[in-house]
């Protein structure tokens, strides 16, 4: 049953960002609390918790949500060839390729709660690449050839994703769309400009190196008019897509499940033990868990935002940074199918509430005409909701600042008067200092692999990232092995410990 709470609108962008600055001061207590409610829901630091808010995309729990394969664990005497620990679209994917490369293969995988219940379950709903961005500064920073290739790995990433929808019929509302990014400010709006003629000029160098993904600039009036948002200084449109990713996931779950996949859910992997080569046949890694011990030859760490409360070398690294983020669903009063304003996705990051993402339900899906609202992070206070692991409860101004910012953004004429609030809820993302995942093994630590920490962009790095770390768990030679459209140096999980880490300027909850 929805939800119908009716939400007062926002008269003016001035009126919303007079209400973020008169409530800094109550932002503060409010971060209080939630520090102490997320103390009493965690009872393990760092862990999954074991409550957490239902997504939009979780109504209904999927048939596989509380899956176990087998009603035990396999046998503490049982060497299995690979434990991946983690069922989002990482540990998913990396299941369904390895098996799809050998059946024969005996894989278990750990979920702490539901079947992808943690980020890949919970996000926005976009399969976006951004790459026009990102590239200078990646160019500047790796040199050409890698900046290339991860800028073409995020728009295959999307393909990938959008070829497996398709072959393997998953019922996920997966929608290619227009999308685009829209700007409030002339600094902001000329800085992307400029970034889009650099990759159109990378692009008429090296024609078959750089994405397959036109950005189409407007500017000024042009852009008020074709996006139809009253207030904006310009956009950059390009194709992506719009989906269920909890549905999406679930699928491949389910695809590497008929193919001989051991899922267990409610099942929290609790400690990794290190066993010496030769003492115990082929097995490298004993996993801990609230269910008992298993063991195999190789452990892919699939942990994401939990990774550091799992594995201590990585948290001594201060390199991963759990961040709670935040999504609400509204329905518009004034939604019109017609209206081609609610036919787009979009994201925009230069106004006071920080970086924003919105996809609407497609005419036909579930709930259409709802409106999928992420970001607001700006509005939780001076710790921007970082080293946050608890997503059982929601920010009481982030959550007020999504369910009012839709119509400001969209303008009275296409959104109404009235905003109907549909769901809130939160999730758990991990971020890097330089913005990229952890992707290959361990290091020192053989048999141990991991592909982490998405920045909060999953859907454009972890399915084209666990074809990588396959062929390199695969290859016999570890990472020498992985694929030469991979971006390896960028991407490798051994820079964790090389490069400086994030400063600790706030409380572990």
């Amino acid at each position: 049953m929805r939800q119908t709470t009716l939400v007062p609108s926002v008269l003016t962008l001035l009126n919303l960002v007079h209400f973020t600055s008169a409530a800094s001061l109550s932002a503060q207590v409010q971060l209080k609390r939630n520090d102490e409610d997320t103390q009493q829901a965690v009872s393990r630091r760092g862990f999954p918790v074991p409550n957490p808010t239902e997504s939009y995309w979780q109504s209904p729990p999927h048939r596989i949500a509380n899956h176990r394969t087998t009603p035990d664990l396999p046998d503490a005497s049982t060497t299995l060839d690979y434990i991946i620990i983690g069922s989002g679209v990482t540990g998913a994917a990396t299941a369904h390729k390895l098996l799809l490369r050998d059946p024969s293969l005996s894989i278990l995988m750990l979920e702490a709660r539901t079947a992808a219940s943690a980020a890949s379950g919970r996000n926005g709903g976009h399969c976006r690449p951004s790459s026009y961005s990102n590239i200078q500064a990646w160019v500047d920073k790796y040199g050409e050839d890698e900046a290339v290739k991860m800028a073409k790995m995020e728009q295959d990433c999307v393909n990938d994703v959008a070829q497996f929808v398709k072959e393997y019929g998953a019922n996920s509302t997966f929608r290619e769309v227009e999308t685009g990014t829209v700007y409030w400010t002339k600094e902001a709006f000329d800085t992307a400009v400029k970034q889009v003629e650099y990759q159109q000029q990378l692009e008429a160098r090296r024609p078959n190196d750089v994405p397959d993904n036109k950005r189409t600039i407007y500017k000024g009036e042009e852009a008020r008019k074709y996006w139809g948002w009253s207030e904006i200084l310009g956009a950059i449109t390009f194709k992506a897509a719009t989906q269920n990713p909890y549905l999406t996931v679930c699928h491949i779950l389910e695809v590497a499940l008929e193919k001989g996949l051991n899922l267990q859910t409610n099942t929290t992997a609790l400690s990794l033990e290190q066993i010496p080569a030769g003492a115990d046949g082929d097995a490298r890694w004993r996993v801990v868990t609230d269910r008992g011990t298993v063991k195999a030859a190789k452990v892919v760490l699939a942990t994401n935002a939990y990774t550091s409360a799992l594995h201590p070398g990585f948290a001594k690294t201060n390199f991963l940074l759990p961040t709670r983020s935040q999504v609400s669903a509204v329905h518009p009063e004034a939604w019109d199918a017609s209206n081609p304003v609610f036919h787009r996705s979009a994201t925009y990051s230069d106004l006071h509430s920080g970086n924003n993402y919105i996809v609407v339900r497609a005419p036909g899906d579930p709930g259409e005409g709802d409106v999928i609202y992420g970001g607001s992070r700006q509005v939780s206070g001076p710790l921007q909701e970082n080293n946050v692991t608890d997503d059982s409860v929601v920010h009481d101004f982030v959550k007020s600042n999504l369910q009012r910012v839709g119509r400001v953004a969209y303008g009275y004429k296409n959104w109404g008067e009235t905003t109907r609030l549909v769901k809130d809820w939160s999730g758990i993302t991990c971020d890097t200092p330089d913005d990229l995942p952890l992707v290959g093994a361990v290091p020192g630590e053989e048999g141990l692999w991991a592909s982490v920490c998405m920045n909060g962009h999953g859907m454009a790095w972890a399915y084209r990232s666990a074809e990588a770390l396959v062929q390199m768990m695969e290859s016999g030679v570890g990472e020498d092995g992985a694929p030469d459209w991979f971006p390896k140096e960028a991407f490798r999980a051994s820079r964790a410990w090389e490069l400086p880490g994030w400063e600790p300027k706030w409380p572990r909850d």
